[in-house]
């Protein structure tokens, strides 16, 4: 049988119109789930406000053609026109962002809701956006595409700067990466805060972290650095790790170099490999080797756990991806998952991805939260 012919599209886009209101025996076979999650990621990088990871309107269906064509050397009989044209008829069923995109001839819209934003030593706030470019200039910054570029420390105007503090602070689902004057690199992943001065001192260079950051820190033996976190101060001199303050606790996953982690009078040394963890309930401080790539996968634009409970996904999920979740049954919460998929796949695939891998959980999308239920 043609693959085509194995796709009901009327119920298809039944599912995509009314998904919340379809009976449980209503099933999609294979062929019909893979062309609703094609459907569903096109139109979620419409929609995406990262300009990196939109979809890109004339390049994308070029892009899109490449990758049927590559199914359709498997199956020839595959109709690749059809395909495309009846997966721009579900892109629009689902909302009239193909039509919005059209219409602003590729200029960037306006996003509502909260953007990252930038609050300067003297108090003002601004929106990390290309508008702000000449604000950002008098600072020696810049932005380069979505990432904040300070000028080389050489480059930046003469001053004390070490009582003035810039802070960079990063809204539920959004994302955005920093470049320090000494050219350490830093991504600062969503519901996060970052507090720094520009420059740094002669003798030392110290930042401020509330939330999730990964930090490629420039090797500088005279001037270590130091990120402080709730009661934790971590002290590199150069190296690369990421490091979380959500929850009740601080994780520091270090991938190379080494660091120093201390809390109050006790320290630890990481090697590569090695996860650090304070816990703030009992002022516990603890290292052990670790999968790394589950505290550091969002930095790769990926989102990655390895037999992690519900709970542990959901809440990175609420953050990354600006929704709440609400279950029904708080045991729900220890069902355990690994998922490896990228950071921009549609929500609803990657709901769909964790229900097939298990019989006991389902998802119900109702606007910006989610209900977690038993199946």
């Amino acid at each position: 049988m043609d693959q085509e012919e194995k796709i009901n599209w009327d119920k298809l886009l039944n599912h995509l119109k009314h998904s919340a209101e379809l009976p449980d025996d209503d099933e999609l076979n294979p062929e019909e789930l893979e062309m609703l999650l094609f459907a569903e990621e096109i139109n979620m990088r419409l929609k995406e406000e990262d300009v990196q990871l939109r979809f890109p309107v004339h390049e994308g269906w070029i892009e899109l053609q490449e990758r049927y064509q590559q199914k359709m050397a498997k199956a020839r009989r595959f109709k690749l026109y059809r395909v495309l044209a009846l997966a721009a008829v579900l892109v629009v069923a689902l909302s009239t962002t193909w039509w919005l995109f059209l219409q602003q001839n590729h200029t960037e819209q306006q996003i509502a809701g909260n953007q990252i934003q930038l609050t300067l030593a003297n108090g003002q706030t601004v929106e990390l956006d290309s508008s702000q470019s000449e604000i950002l200039k008098t600072e020696g910054a810049a932005l380069n595409g979505t990432s904040l570029v300070y000028k080389p420390e050489t480059a930046l105007p003469k001053g004390d700067h070490q009582s003035s503090l810039n802070v960079l602070s990063v809204p539920k689902g959004k994302f955005t990466r920093l470049e320090l004057s000494d050219g350490t690199k830093i991504w600062i992943n969503s519901g996060s805060k970052l507090s720094y001065p520009v420059p740094f001192a002669a003798n030392k260079r110290e930042v401020t972290l509330e939330g999730e950051a990964y930090f490629d820190v420039s090797h500088n033996a005279d001037r270590p650095f130091v990120v402080h976190a709730k009661s934790v101060a971590v002290k590199v001199l150069g190296t690369a790790f990421g490091m979380s303050t959500f929850k009740n606790q601080v994780s520091t996953a270090l991938e190379k170099g080494k660091v120093s982690m201390q809390a109050g009078n006790q320290q630890v040394l990481l090697v590569p490999g090695e996860l650090g963890l304070y816990h703030a309930e009992n002022n516990c401080l603890t290292k052990s080797e670790a999968d790394l790539r589950i505290y550091t996968a969002w930095k790769d634009l990926d989102l990655y756990f390895s037999e992690s409970t519900l709970e542990e996904i959901t809440s990175r999920i609420a953050r990354e991806y600006d929704v709440d979740f609400v279950f029904e049954q708080e045991n729900l919460k220890n069902l355990h998952f690994t998922i490896d998929m990228p950071k921009h796949a549609a929500l609803s695939k990657i709901l769909q991805n964790i229900k097939l891998s298990s019989d006991e959980v389902d998802f119900e999308i109702k606007g910006n939260q989610i209900q977690v239920k038993r199946r």
